[in-house]
């Protein structure tokens, strides 16, 4: 595969508490925003955020929204409610548990327990292959739709 995904963009529209936010919550560096003041990357070690200030009022929340793993579920939800996030619901399912939260501009993200014995990468790498089995094999884009 020659992809790799290389940042995760989320429009806004107040680039700079969405920094301060998505910065605190995962120890992200802010790069410096762009010449027209509309975009901005906050590099991490594995991952990177870029904000980007939309034209237009920001809509849809629920169709993009970041799976955050971690051992201490309790203790991050409310380091996140901290900084500004807001909480919506608490799936308690053993098997997939999770809170749903919003960041200060209203995108949804989940705060997903990791079993403790699991590192984060292998629950990634779980529900990747129980996406695929349930989904089944993605199909190839027809040459004439690729761009």
């Amino acid at each position: 595969m020659t992809l790799t995904l290389g940042s995760v963009v989320i429009n806004c529209a107040d680039i700079h508490s969405m920094t301060e936010f998505w910065a605190s919550a995962l120890d992200l560096t802010p790069g410096p925003i762009s010449p027209e003041g509309d975009f901005r990357v906050l590099g991490g070690k594995f991952v990177h955020v870029s904000l980007q200030v939309a034209k237009t009022p920001v809509t849809a929340r629920d169709q993009m929204h970041l799976d955050l793993f971690t051992h201490e579920q309790a203790t991050e939800v409310h380091r996140l409610l901290g900084l500004g996030a807001t909480y919506v619901r608490h799936n308690e399912d053993p098997d997939d548990d999770f809170v749903v939260l919003r960041d200060p501009e209203g995108n949804y993200l989940c705060v997903c327990a990791l079993p403790n014995d699991k590192p984060a990468e292998e629950v990634a790498e779980t529900r990747a292959a129980d996406a695929g089995e349930v989904n089944g094999p993605a199909e190839p884009i027809p040459a004439s739709e690729q761009g």
